[in-house]
């Protein structure tokens, strides 16, 4: 009866474990959605700016999501994926006034320093 009850307990772990792991990917929309919530709350954005940093981002996500499903080789991949984030940046730096543009490259870099710590770690 313990065999019994350990075994259960066993398998009842393994597969709560393995449902864990499972990663639930995003949609576009819901990727723009909340980079656009976050730079509103940090940049303080307005509602017409809100509306376009919103649009920007979305056909960012699009343009990426797309990319992604191509599967291309890793280095095509990428370069395709610096051009489409190159053209969002100068699409936001038209909308961002020269204050919040201050503001979002200082996130960008912090956010770049806090991902190379990571990699130096690892």
């Amino acid at each position: 009866m313990k065999k019994l009850l350990m075994i259960m307990a066993l398998v009842g772990g393994l597969s709560f474990a393995a449902s864990a792991q499972k990663k639930v990917e995003k949609t576009p929309a819901q990727k723009a959605g909340n980079k656009t919530e976050h730079l509103e709350k940090h940049l303080k954005l307005t509602a017409d700016q809100t509306k376009k940093v919103n649009a920007i981002l979305l056909a960012q996500a699009n343009s990426i999501d797309s990319l992604k499903k191509l599967k291309q080789n890793k280095q095509t991949g990428h370069a395709a994926d610096q051009k489409i984030k190159k053209l969002a940046q100068a699409r936001l730096d038209k909308v961002l006034t020269p204050e919040q543009k201050k503001e979002y490259a200082a996130m960008k870099a912090e956010k770049k320093a806090k991902k190379d710590a990571v990699k130096k770690a690892q």
